[in-house]
């Protein structure tokens, strides 16, 4: 009969029977593509036949462990194999001049597939031939699965102190799983589309024609370094700095710039849109507005007062620099010693000055006018007649400047001989700049 079923029959159900209707439940083998229909994927359930040495020995022993051995023809089906206590095996000593390969097995013969007498299940050592560059040994019959390869040195024995079990001893084994499951091993090609293997830590889909990594082909974030297109417009991946990058369909594009994060300091020059924010070098943020950076509205005023604490000689008839060494407040450290300010920011911003005059005279004017990159602002000059005690004149004033523009205050009197400014005594003069918007 080519249609068999398992535990259907009263009489008649062969082993056969059972191994190939059952093999069913396991991952099929898709080592090549006639496989898969009837070979299950041979191999170790996880965790099984652990290997350890005897220290200064050749005596090894092997851990218990359940398996499934791959029968080689179509028919055979697949073995169930456990191995419920250690067995132990001993090495025969190394070659006087070469070293040589020994390997470590599981098999099954059955005298009905593979000729031999015998129908059994053990695990075996199969010594290999000793050479310059020696070869793995393949078993001489029956069907296997391999567990370990051992490099057995020239020389070898237990009285030369055995073999270094740490270097001498490779690892054969791999993984199955049932039906479904996720295969904890890497090498192999997937029989269907929608199987899951975990390949050092990375999930993968096979997708019917290759393994595609799980952050790749379903919306995980992959490392930085795996991927070098995206797969799909919206699709995230890590750059090697940290931050996140978006496929925006032809390109990697950094998260920021593309879909509305605040973008670092110093990350990003020119705006992608109007509405991306970004951060200053102060921590204050900013707006592009389509062709410029403005701040946003919040916590971005910046303040500057400073103030003079000694008399200053001014001249009579020239228009005279303020001199005003004492700082109440500059956020910005825009202030250049005493004298100068550098606007740290573009916007507008509201300028107050103020010049208090001694009664050294009181004849004259008595003036004072803001300075804008050395030049005087007429809309910011103020002048009045000196009265008969102290005279203090200034106003407020609203510039446009730029990043780097350079705001002063001067003074001007013309009583006819030298008058000083009052710093310290119960009046002070004083310049001030407070940043308003952009």
């Amino acid at each position: 009969m080519t249609v068999r079923a398992a535990w259907l029959t009263e009489t008649g159900q062969t082993r056969e029977d059972t191994r190939v209707t059952l093999s069913g439940l396991l991952t099929p083998n898709a080592l090549v593509a006639e496989n898969i229909p009837l070979k299950a994927r041979g191999g170790i359930v996880p965790g099984g036949f652990a290997l350890s040495g005897a220290t200064g020995g050749m005596t090894l022993t092997i851990g218990t462990g359940r398996a499934f051995v791959q029968g080689g023809r179509t028919n055979q089906g697949t073995y169930p194999v456990a191995v419920t206590e250690p067995e132990s095996l001993t090495i025969d000593d190394g070659d006087p001049t070469h070293q040589r390969i020994d390997l470590v097995e599981l098999v099954v013969q059955d005298s009905t597939y593979d000729g031999t007498a015998d129908t059994v299940a053990r695990v075996r050592l199969v010594k290999g031939t000793p050479a310059a560059t020696p070869q793995q040994p393949v078993g001489p019959d029956g069907s296997t699965l391999p567990l370990y390869r051992i490099l057995v040195p020239a020389g070898a024995s237990a009285g030369s102190g055995g073999l270094a079990w740490d270097s001498a001893v490779t690892n054969l084994r791999y993984a199955t799983v049932a039906l479904g499951g996720i295969v904890p091993a890497a090498g192999f090609s997937g029989a269907y589309a929608g199987q899951y293997r975990d390949n050092a830590g990375v999930l993968e889909r096979w997708d019917g024609t290759a393994w595609v990594a799980y952050p790749k082909g379903v919306g995980g974030i992959p490392p930085a370094g795996t991927l070098t297109a995206g797969s799909y417009a919206g699709q995230y991946q890590e750059d090697p700095t940290g931050p996140l990058q978006r496929w925006n369909g032809s390109a990697w594009v950094a998260y920021p710039k593309s879909v509305g994060g605040i973008a670092p300091s110093g990350t990003v020059a020119t705006g992608g849109y109007p509405g991306q924010y970004r951060e200053d070098s102060a921590g204050l943020l900013q707006r592009w507005n389509g062709s410029a950076w403005s701040y946003a509205e919040g916590r971005t005023t910046l303040l500057l007062s400073v103030s003079q604490i000694s008399m200053q000689s001014m001249a009579h008839g020239t228009w005279t620099q303020v001199s005003m060494p004492s700082t109440d407040v500059d956020d910005a450290a825009g202030w250049s010693g005493s004298n100068t300010y550098t606007v740290p920011r573009a916007g507008w911003w509201r300028v107050a000055a103020n010049v208090s005059w001694s009664t050294e005279s009181t004849s004259g004017s008595r003036g004072a006018r803001l300075h804008l990159n050395g030049t005087g602002v007429p809309r910011a000059t103020w002048l009045v007649g000196a009265g008969p005690a102290i005279t203090s004149v200034g106003g407020t004033a609203l510039f446009r400047c730029a990043a780097g523009d350079k705001l002063a205050l001067y003074a001007f009197q013309n009583s006819g001989s030298a008058v000083s400014t009052l710093g310290g005594s119960g009046y002070s003069t004083n310049l001030t700049a407070e940043w308003i918007k952009s």
